[in-house]
């Protein structure tokens, strides 16, 4: 459950049931083809239909936050948010989380000053939406608070909390709200406060969930695909019974005003940037909010916007950042600029003032392009079921409840003119309403080796009792849905493939043409480009990235600002990106402009100029990037990580990112050695390309054929592979700056390939040890049982070339426990290689894996995204079916054998750092 900070309301990128009969819900507005109801009871369900999702989105939203905290009591509703996932009155227990891992793609909860939020991304079948409104309506009326959960989840609030702290922009941002605020109002983080929570009992949790958690305190957002029908009479169903009850009085938080703050300049010395905020802030002025909302890209855009010309290409900072909060308790815009340490601070401080507050005006040319962006942002969020149900839920709360607002605010950015927002901006970016935000990397003092103390146990807060195991269900409900979605898949699969067009040009470039309504109406193209052999690129890594970032800066005939125009104009996107020995270059656009910019950006990339003052910018602001200290835990982790399992010499494009060998790259690259380099391999006739979307396909052929039937190159090309190393386990707890937390990363070789026999089994295993943050092992051994950790990830990697694979796992930890994480997660491997796992997880574990996949194949866009692999491995979708086939079939005794097979803890290679490991020495590296 993630704490989010409360977020811009008006920006740019804008068990059974009940026999009773009840009175229907209400339609009472309507706008957009979204509806609003209302229960008798009081509960508000907001309905925004979209048949070409293949998802639903469920946000239940309760108005009641930190601020609804008591005095003394601080976090309180956070906790509550905690606990709401621990078992109701007729779903007891862990078998709540069950049945949100059966039936949801994805759950989640949030906290914040005015709301707490239960998301839920589900499929669009009937027996999921029911299941999931049931699940909502025994959380809001039926939840069973027990104290045997409350001391746990404590401690994971206190991870929670000190993740927030290792966040430089979080604590300055609580510095900031305190010396406003004080302990009061926004002065009190929502996450909570560790001695508060501790004092909080089970009489005030009850009575805080009873007065809070009621129908007519709560919304029901409700997006993408779904029975509207069958959607109200579920609600109607499992909501009516729950009655209204008397809702307090919210409190009001103090209009915030910059004459409140004596301090007007705050510093964080943590982390490894340097940064500087100019925070403008003062009263909600309504009438100033429109105008301000499009301030980031007005200031920022590249290569308009007025800071990043001021700041960026004057080689001042590397970077410009700008965000607003604009809603009914204050207007707050921040402009900032990150910097390195070859930077001079006081030329940053001083141009990012004079950039914001005597900056020269926006112009109409400016402004249509800011409003071009918004109509293709909101075109995007209507297309995305989850985009615009956070976004209504957002508006629910921040505007009690008047979600049609953004819409209202959308169209006052299109009638908003270059005048007035020039004028307010004059008037709103003063040195009065200045306050000064400073970010400097961690001091060296705080870079040393501590003595670790022995670390307390924490105390139960209430009556710890010990958790009973709840009983598992019968697996025949996962194996009927298994069956189900092999069927689905199945299905899906020949449909789709029936669609898809693939061919090759006389040259052996081939294509996939997969002609399809897309959901947002886009045509979208992915180009693979594969060039060179491992010594023919040797010391070059660098310059593909150049390579990648310069081609699309400008062409002999289109300048940067000319490319950035037409692509806002035809709401698309162009991308190049360096991968291993190629190039990808991703081009998207609506479909009635896809034809015209495809052939746009293909003329830009056959004729690029690589600007030597572009050249020059982003060679700058690459070496001063690498001036950072590499001192943060995840950092050290990382690279001492990749430097325990390096097989490879420095140069070889194989080699793991190493900061010195970058930065002599860097310092010896030319603009000439970038065109050699273009010259020599980007027309390669070894490319696939991909396109998908509402287009013909004869004419789609031809122009794929009238574009690369020249592309040719005698350059010999080798995939990049790598031969399989079984590594002896090692445990390297390494130093790294002084933070709350530490950072962990451990990994198990195996000799497995994408195409091994055994995939299907790992892929069960690694849903099994830790897909889900409440119910995995993982899960169960870091954090319910432990609270050892907030969060954490296991993974699995496979080659697509060669029999290398892994199984890796990774966790931030609190500071001072890298051994009890160690020690859990080798309790967990040795647990697994004990008994084994459970008919139940793996039936489970099949059914969600192959749920999700079948949600793949429902949207055209993923699909898109498996064509050029399947072009390069001669496949097609039908491939896919034999996976499923093979995951449906699995067993008991076919995960317990890969177990044996490959989960030993012998092979674990683990690595973790704080302020309590030892300093790593450094690979020695020799120049060029």
């Amino acid at each position: 459950m993630s704490l989010r900070f409360k977020k811009l309301t008006l920006s740019m990128f804008l068990m059974g049931a009940a026999t009773l009969s009840f009175a229907q819900p209400v339609l009472v507005k309507t706008e957009q083809n979204i509806e609003e109801y209302k229960l008798d009871n009081g509960l508000r369900i907001v309905l925004a239909p979209n048949d070409k999702e293949n998802k639903t989105f469920m946000n239940t939203v309760y108005f009641t936050g930190s601020l609804n905290d008591p005095q003394g009591k601080g976090g309180m509703a956070h906790l509550l948010e905690h606990l709401a996932f621990k078992g109701t009155e007729n779903i007891k227990g862990d078998e709540f989380q069950r049945r949100l891992d059966q039936y949801t793609l994805s759950s989640n909860a949030s906290t914040d000053y005015y709301s707490t939020k239960y998301t839920n991304l589900i499929r669009p079948e009937s027996t999921a939406l029911a299941a999931m409104i049931q699940l909502e309506a025994e959380r809001m009326d039926k939840l069973v608070l027990q104290e045997k959960y409350v001391p746990t989840e404590i401690d994971i609030v206190k991870r929670e909390r000190e993740i927030r702290l290792d966040q430089p922009f979080s604590v300055l941002m609580d510095q900031i709200f305190k010396s406003a605020y004080g302990n009061q109002h926004l002065g009190r983080l929502p996450i909570g406060d560790l001695n508060e929570l501790q004092s909080i009992n089970m009489q005030e949790l009850n009575q805080f969930y009873r007065t809070w958690y009621t129908p007519n305190n709560a919304y029901m957002v409700i997006s993408g695909k779904f029975d509207k029908k069958q959607v109200l009479k579920y609600i109607d169903q499992h909501f009516s019974p729950i009655k209204a009850r008397p809702v307090p009085k919210q409190p009001e938080v103090p209009e915030l005003r910059p004459e409140q703050f004596k301090q007007r300049e705050f510093t964080v010395a943590k982390g490894s940037n340097y940064a500087k905020y100019n925070i403008y802030l003062n009263r909600a002025e309504t009438a100033k909010q429109t105008a301000l909302s499009v301030t980031p890209t007005l200031y920022t855009l590249q290569p308009s916007g007025h800071l990043y010309q001021g700041i960026v290409e004057q080689g001042i900072a590397t970077a410009v950042q700008s965000t607003t909060w604009l809603d009914k308790d204050m207007n707050m815009v921040f402009m900032g600029a990150v910097y390195a340490p070859n930077h001079d601070a006081k030329k940053v401080e001083q141009a990012l003032q004079t950039g914001v507050e005597q900056s020269k005006d926006f112009n109409e040319t400016e402004l249509n392009r800011v409003k071009n962006m918004t109509r293709n942002a909101a075109d995007n969020i209507k297309s995305n079921a989850a985009a615009l149900g956070s976004r209504l839920s957002d508006y629910i709360v921040t505007y009690s409840g008047d979600w049609s607002k953004y819409f209202k605010d959308l169209n006052d950015i299109q009638q908003l003119s270059v005048i007035d927002a020039n004028k307010i901006y004059k008037d709103f970016f003063k040195a009065e309403y200045r306050i000064q935000g400073n970010i400097i990397p961690t001091p060296e003092e705080q870079k040393k080796a501590q003595q670790l103390q022995e670390v307390a146990e924490s105390k139960p807060t209430l009556d710890q009792q010990q958790v009973n195991e709840e009983p598992l269900k019968d697996i025949s409900v996962y194996q009927a849905e298994v069956k189900q979605y092999v069927k689905e898949s199945k299905k899906l699969l020949n449909s789709k493939e029936k669609q898809i067009q693939r061919g090759k040009l006389n040259n052996g470039i081939q294509y996939a043409l997969f002609p399809t309504q897309t959901r947002d109406d886009k045509v979208y193209s992915t180009i693979a480009l594969d060039f060179g052999t491992a010594e023919t690129l040797k010391h070059k890594g660098e310059l593909l990235d150049l390579m990648a970032y310069l081609i699309m800066r400008a062409s002999t005939t289109q300048s940067l600002q000319q490319i950035s125009d037409k692509t806002i104009e035809v709401g698309g996107s162009a991308n190049v990106s360096a991968t291993g020995n190629g190039l990808n270059i991703s081009i998207s656009a609506k479909k009635e402009h896809f034809e015209e910019y495809f052939k746009y950006i293909l003329d830009v990339l056959k004729n690029p100029t690589f600007e030597q003052t572009q050249f020059d910018l982003i060679k700058s602001q690459s070496l001063s990037s690498l001036e950072r200290p590499y001192t943060e835990p995840d950092t050290v982790t990382g690279l001492t990580f990749a430097r325990l399992v390096e097989r490879y010499e420095p140069g070889d494009l194989r080699y793991h990112f190493e900061p010195e060998l970058a930065k002599q790259q860097y310092q010896t690259a030319t603009r000439e050695q970038v065109q050699e380099l273009y010259r020599r391999f980007f027309k390669t006739h070894r490319a696939r390309v991909a396109v998908t979307g509402d287009f013909k396909p004869k004419t789609m052929q031809a122009l794929i054929q009238q574009e690369f039937a020249d592309w040719n190159t005698a350059e010999p090309f080798e995939h990049l592979t790598s031969t399989y190393i079984e590594y002896p386990a090692q445990k390297v707890h390494a130093l790294s700056e002084q933070r709350e937390f530490g950072s962990y990363l451990a990994s198990i070789s195996m000799p497995v390939g994408a195409d091994h026999p055994d995939v299907p089994a790992l892929l069960v295993l690694r849903h099994i040890i830790g897909d889900s943050q409440l119910s995995s092992r993982l899960a169960q051994e870091l954090r319910e049982k432990n609270a050892l950790v907030y969060g954490f990830s296991a993974s699995v990697d496979f080659s697509e070339w060669n029999d290398v694979g892994a199984l890796s796992f990774g966790a931030n930890y609190t500071a001072g426990r890298s051994a009890q994480v160690s020690e859990s997660i080798q309790k967990v491997i040795r647990e697994l290689r004990s008994k084994g796992v459970t008919d139940q997880e793996v039936e489970a574990a099949k059914a969600s894996l192959l749920k999700k996949r079948v949600n793949v194949l429902e949207d055209d866009r993923r699909i898109h995204s498996m064509l050029v692999s399947q072009l390069e491995r001669d496949r097609d979708l039908n491939y896919r079916q034999e996976r499923d086939k093979a995951l449906a079939a699995l067993t008991k005794a076919d995960i317990d054998a890969v177990i044996q097979k490959y989960l030993k803890t012998d092979l674990l290679v683990e690595v973790m750092s704080d302020q309590y490991g030892q300093p790593v020495n450094q690979p020695t590296l020799t120049k060029k």
